[in-house]
């Protein structure tokens, strides 16, 4: 048996997952049997579950990437007058800022591949081993320091490469790119924190409009019962 019926919240055009069932099927949707409708609000649920999913996981992933970046930002800030060429400890200041990026960049490239501040974080690891340590080897001590793609962000080659010489100005430069990229984790977070309160809020639209629909079945089949009794 079909039942030639809508509930009137559905019928007003109440959205599950972005659209009603009216606009979804017009006079088909009106002759859905009981167990059709039931299995379409929880396939529209189920979906709705799965991006809310999604989302979570993916802004866990932003919030991961972020604070680890501001660590980064802190190494990095704390050689923000730069390091000039009579700093006896200018080469471990240079690998102590290059460790920290690259390993920020293998994280990132590692849990997040799409992200999009990846390229800008390559640039800037690429320019600064070009004026820090330059590329080297891995020794007892230290690990190997290598340009990263560097066919695709070739680093920019000021002054002479692997001099252990980073003046101020250039160290600002670096600490504003990494900052520019926190800036754009944070607002791709915003919004993905604001998707997620839009996708919350869809489902609670739907739990109420499924709810309607059984309460409405129940009542529709114990009147049929009724009139059988007759």
């Amino acid at each position: 048996m079909t039942l030639n019926f809508i509930p009137s919240d559905a019928a007003a055009g109440i959205p599950i997952g972005g659209a009603s069932i009216a606009d979804r099927g017009g006079d088909d949707a009106a002759n859905l049997s009981p167990d059709a409708l039931m299995a379409y609000c929880q396939s529209r649920l189920d979906s709705i579950d799965g991006q809310i999913d999604r989302t979570f996981n993916e802004q866990e992933v932003s919030n991961r990437e972020s604070s680890a970046l501001q660590q980064v930002i802190a190494t990095f800030q704390t050689y923000s007058a730069g390091v000039t060429s009579g700093d006896s400890q200018g080469a471990s200041k240079c690998a102590a800022m290059e460790t920290a990026l690259s390993g920020l960049i293998q994280q990132i490239t590692a849990s997040d591949p799409g992200c999009p501040e990846l390229g800008k974080l390559k640039q800037t690891y690429n320019d600064l081993l070009y004026t820090g340590t330059g590329p080297q080897a891995a020794t007892a001590t230290t690990p190997a320091l290598q340009y990263i793609d560097e066919s695709s962000y070739p680093p920019n080659q000021n002054g002479p490469q692997g001099d252990n010489v980073i003046g101020a100005n250039e160290m600002q430069g670096f600490i504003q790119s990494l900052q520019g990229c926190a800036s754009d984790l944070n607002s791709g977070s915003a919004l993905q924190m604001i998707q997620l309160q839009s996708l919350m809020s869809e489902r609670q639209t739907a739990v109420e409009l499924t709810t309607n629909l059984v309460q409405s079945l129940g009542d529709q089949a114990q009147k049929i019962a009724e009139n059988l009794g007759h």
